[in-house]
């Protein structure tokens, strides 16, 4: 979150979650010819007072791409045209990156300048970009200091002098600092507090969509149950999806039943999906000839407590239909991510709770059912589906991508119901009355993106 006061990305997205121009003015792809030219913004300078233009974009394109970031790995070439023209040559068509471009994970641009002077290390811990506010100084786990950037391009912004990020780990301690008014914004709240700070009367929320959370089976292994659509079609009717967004997610959460934000352009209102029908489970186990239910497992992340508790919630809609899973809790860290993006889950049923909407729900989807995709390993990826995927990356333009999409999403859920979409997870902040425009968890509905330089204080 921090990097987006001090650094930028060649695209933004829209409210729809579409690519925009931001460093890039414009673009134009030629799937046929496998090339997208962009257009660069003019008089854009980075805080060493480097220039911002085509040099600059070819220079960050080829060593990001060359350090591996797999947003990238399908650039060939880069070809200056003019001081504020590049053509991206790429081995295949890939109509994500230009989401990839609008996402930090693919998209910062820093100065060439200062990488070539300090090293990647030094970089890594001093930002320089073309943002609006100038990188001061981190002190880790403690804060993070920025001052307003006086060449910025956007003429009269930002309208602060400075700002600090305030790192409090604690929840409890963090919410009563802002309470006291030690701090102006609270980032990252809880649905439990949003609610309390929202009923108080006090103070301003915002709410964006911030990722995708999901229940997966371990239907790719040949030996298991979940092999039987009708099985994974029973856990989608056993739990009450609208109940624990509820509860749980203090009616902040949205319930899914496909892979995209609803009312975004990826959502197809299509879709039937599984609404809440116990009986309905409990007639899809007899049929395939567990009429008494069965035991299986459900692997799911500790932290943060929403996690847990939403998947515990899940736990008791499954055993009320006679699927009884064992819960198991797991830390961040080599256990979690040998599930998660290495060997796939021991047996049962796995908790994903991200999913990066600041990337697109498109891109969402690639990285985690593409064929040569590291994560979600334990689901099986059908071939209907990854053939309309294939086809949705490399579309001409996006009025072809989203029916591609579309379809994807009628596949994935009503035909094969392979993976039971749970919610939206979301990011929702508060701010003091006097505090306007700061961008957190408000960017066009996304909380990938913060837009700091629009930032005011109300005197």
């Amino acid at each position: 979150m921090a990097l987006w006061a001090s650094q930028e990305t060649l695209l933004t997205v829209d409210e729809t979650g579409a690519p925009a121009p931001w460093l890039a003015t414009a673009w134009e792809a030629d799937p046929e010819a496998k090339t997208i030219t962009f257009t660069l913004r003019k008089g854009v300078k980075f805080h060493d007072g480097t220039d911002f233009n085509a040099e600059a974009v070819k220079w960050n394109l080829d060593i990001f791409g060359s350090e591996g970031r797999v947003e990238l790995k399908k650039v060939e070439s880069i070809d200056i045209l003019d001081d504020f023209t590049v053509r991206l040559n790429l081995s295949e068509f890939d109509a994500l990156l230009l989401n990839n471009l609008a996402s930090q994970r693919g998209g910062f641009i820093v100065s060439p300048t200062a990488y070539e002077k300090y090293g990647r290390e030094w970089c890594e811990k001093h930002s320089v970009g073309t943002g609006p506010f100038k990188f001061v100084s981190w002190e880790r786990d403690v804060s993070m200091k920025f001052e307003r950037f006086d060449d910025y391009w956007q003429e009269g912004k930002p309208y602060l002098d400075a700002f600090e990020l305030v790192v409090i780990a604690d929840p409890m301690v963090a919410t009563a600092s802002f309470m006291a008014g030690e701090v102006d914004v609270l980032a990252d709240v809880s649905p439990k507090d949003a609610r309390d700070l929202e009923a108080s009367g006090k103070y301003r929320m915002s709410v964006a969509s911030a990722a995708l959370s999901s229940v997966l089976t371990d239907s790719a292994y040949p030996d298991s149950i979940f092999t039987d659509i009708r099985l994974r079609r029973a856990v989608e009717y056993a739990i009450d999806k609208q109940a624990i967004c509820d509860t749980i997610g203090y009616g902040y959460w949205e319930p899914l039943n496909q892979a995209a934000k609803p009312g975004g352009w990826a959502w197809n209102p299509d879709v039937v999906g599984y609404p809440y029908n116990p009986d309905k489970a409990r007639e899809l186990l007899a049929e395939a000839g567990y009429p008494d239910g069965f035991k299986t497992q459900l692997h799911v992340l500790s932290r943060p407590v929403d996690i847990p508790d939403s998947m515990t919630a899940v736990q008791g809609y499954l055993a009320e239909v006679g699927i009884d899973a064992d819960l198991f809790l797991y830390d961040r860290g080599g256990a979690w991510h040998a599930i998660a993006a290495k060997g796939g889950w021991p047996t049962g049923l796995c908790n994903f709770p991200r999913g990066g909407l600041d990337v697109g729900e498109l891109a969402i989807i690639n990285r985690f059912l593409s064929p040569d995709a590291f994560l979600f390993a334990s689901v099986y990826r059908e071939p209907e589906y990854q053939e309309l995927l294939a086809k949705a990356v490399t579309a001409p333009d996006f009025e072809t991508q989203q029916a591609m999409v579309w379809e994807m999403q009628k596949v994935g859920t009503d035909k094969y119901a392979m993976i039971c979409w749970h919610h939206v997870v979301k990011a929702m902040s508060a701010r003091h009355s006097q505090v306007h425009d700061d961008g957190f968890s408000s960017a066009f509905g996304y909380a990938g993106q913060w837009t700091p330089a629009d930032a005011w204080l109300e005197q």
